[in-house]
């Protein structure tokens, strides 16, 4: 197992997990993401940036989650995203605890992130690695979602 930046290359098998995300939430009634979002074009952007992280074991990317620096304090964190084949496993804990312990190491003290009010796991997920609900708002572009929720952690 490896954590590293994304490259240029993984582009594709990046997208391709992102696509097979999208599958996974509309068949569990998550509206999280649209057919628009993310896109190429992000998971691009994110990796030019040296803000996507990926997972691999065995050769394969199974999670992926995008770090970004906000403040000298404060971080946040997007599109995290799990291969189908791979849930329940414990590879986006493991990612994102690596993660967070990135930003400890900077010195960091917040990291944010957000999830639709119909993505329970997720939800759960993040109370369980120790984020604290802050505040309810309509996201952008996707209002039609519905509520989404953000979310804290204090490092």
């Amino acid at each position: 197992m490896e954590i590293t930046l994304a490259l240029q290359k993984d582009l594709r098998e990046i997208y391709h997990l992102f696509e097979a995300a999208k599958r996974q939430m509309n068949q569990t009634n998550v509206h999280q993401w649209t057919i628009h979002y993310p896109n190429k074009e992000i998971v691009e952007a994110d990796i030019a940036n040296q803000q996507l992280y990926k997972l691999v074991v065995n050769k394969k990317i199974v999670a992926v989650a995008t770090l970004s620096f906000e403040s000298q304090e404060s971080y946040t964190l997007r599109r995290i995203a799990t291969n189908p084949d791979y849930l329940s496993k414990g590879y986006a804990s493991v990612l994102i605890n690596d993660l967070i312990n990135r930003i400890r190491e900077k010195n960091g003290n917040h990291i944010y992130s957000s999830t639709n009010h119909s993505n329970e796991k997720m939800q759960h997920f993040f109370k369980k690695i120790g984020f604290e609900k802050i505040s309810e708002y309509a996201e952008s572009e996707r209002e039609h979602l519905g509520s989404f929720y953000k979310y804290l952690k204090e490092i």
